[in-house]
C-alpha cells in the first residue's frame, strides 16, 4: 500500500483551512498538515510536503515564496491566480477558492504527477526536424537547377 501523499495547507483562515481539511479527508487518504503562513514552512521540521495548497491572499506582501513542492494557489479569479502563482517556486497553476472535495483531490493527483515539458519534440524531434528541412530545402534547390538548366 502506497505510503499516504503529505499535503501541506498554507491558509490564516482556521474555518476555510478546516473546510479544505475535511473535504479532503472525505476524498483520500492524506497526510495533511496546516501552516497559517508561507513564512512558517520553516516550522514543519523534517515533515515535507508532496504537494501544497496555498491561499492567494497570503501570496500579496510576497516577492517568492519557497515551499518546497509543487503547488497550486487557491484565487478567486484566473487573473490573480496565475500572477500568484509566479511567487511560488514550483507553482504549477492555480484553482478556484471554492472548489469541491472531487476537484481538490483531482488537483493533488495531477501535482504528484511528474512534470513534463509540455510535450516538446526533445533531441531526436529536433534532429528529425532538422534533417527533413534538409530534404526539402535540397529538393528545392534541385528543382531550381532542373528549371533553370
Amino acid at each position: 500500500m502506497p505510503a499516504a501523499a503529505r499535503v501541506l495547507l498554507v491558509i490564516a483562515h482556521p474555518a476555510i483551512a478546516s473546510g479544505i481539511e475535511t473535504l479532503l479527508r472525505l476524498e483520500g487518504d492524506y497526510d495533511l498538515r496546516r501552516i497559517p503562513s508561507p513564512g512558517d514552512v520553516a516550522k514543519l521540521g523534517e515533515w515535507r510536503a508532496d504537494v501544497a495548497l496555498v491561499d492567494g491572499t497570503l501570496l500579496a506582501g510576497w516577492d517568492s515564496v519557497r515551499i518546497g513542492a509543487p503547488a497550486y494557489v487557491l484565487s478567486g479569479n484566473e487573473r490573480d491566480g496565475k500572477q500568484l502563482a509566479r511567487k511560488l517556486d514550483d507553482g504549477r497553476g492555480w484553482m478556484r477558492k471554492d472548489a469541491t472535495g472531487p476537484e481538490l483531490a483531482s488537483a493533488i493527483a495531477s501535482l504528484l504527477r511528474p512534470e513534463t515539458d509540455g510535450g516538446g519534440l526533445g533531441t531526436l524531434g529536433i534532429i528529425t526536424v532538422v534533417a527533413l528541412a534538409l530534404v526539402v530545402l535540397g529538393l528545392i534547390v534541385y528543382l531550381v537547377w532542373v528549371t533553370v538548366g
